[in-house]
């Protein structure tokens, strides 16, 4: 029994490593060993965990994705105005990613084994939870009608692509200080009903 937090420690240390790796260099430029000595670990530690460096992206990936999707999913089920909860959402967003930017940057990243498990029908990921929250805000009458699939790709484009050009320089390590003009900009991608 005193040996399982130390596995499931390790374990961790393993997935920490990995996901910054993975989401500034990407899954193909990232050897096992590289990870190893990233987590302080040997190889040997890793495919004890782990079959392979696959094994090791998918569970990144997927406990990312499962991580925002859970978050989008709790603004779908809030109380109140959708367009008021989509602001909220986009501002913990960019809070989450001063916090630990490596979620945002694996999502975008477009490698074959992320795309093989993004569609899977039995998956359900960030666009999916987005697009949930557009479709009842068009459904309350909140926001014109739309392509709701459209609208949650841009936007998970634009936050991602926000993460991205943060990692590079084009934009400051931090995106907070924009959360008033990316809100603005992106809330008016869902559109609002003309007054009446």
């Amino acid at each position: 029994m005193k040996n399982k937090p130390h596995v499931d420690s390790k374990k961790k240390d393993i997935l920490q490593a990995a996901m910054r790796l993975f989401a500034t260099k990407g899954v193909d430029g990232i050897s096992v060993k590289e990870i190893g000595d990233a987590a302080g670990v040997t190889d040997a530690a890793i495919y004890k965990h782990f079959k392979n460096k696959d094994a090791v992206a998918l569970e990144a990936f997927t406990q990312y994705c499962a991580d925002y999707t859970a978050l989008i999913d709790g603004y779908v089920h809030q109380e109140g105005p959708v367009l008021e909860r989509f602001r909220q959402l986009i501002t913990e967003v960019l809070q989450l990613h001063d916090e630990d930017p490596y979620g945002l940057l694996l999502i975008s990243q477009n490698h074959e084994i992320f795309i093989e498990v993004g569609s899977s029908e039995d998956y359900r990921q960030p666009l999916d939870a987005l697009i949930d929250l557009i479709d009842l805000g068009v459904m309350r009458g909140e926001l014109p009608a739309q392509d709701s699939r459209l609208t949650a790709v841009l936007v998970i484009g634009a936050i991602t692509r926000m993460a991205v050009s943060s990692m590079q320089g084009e934009l400051p390590e931090l995106l907070v200080p924009y959360t008033g003009e990316t809100v603005h900009r992106l809330a008016s991608m869902l559109g609002q009903l003309p007054l009446e």
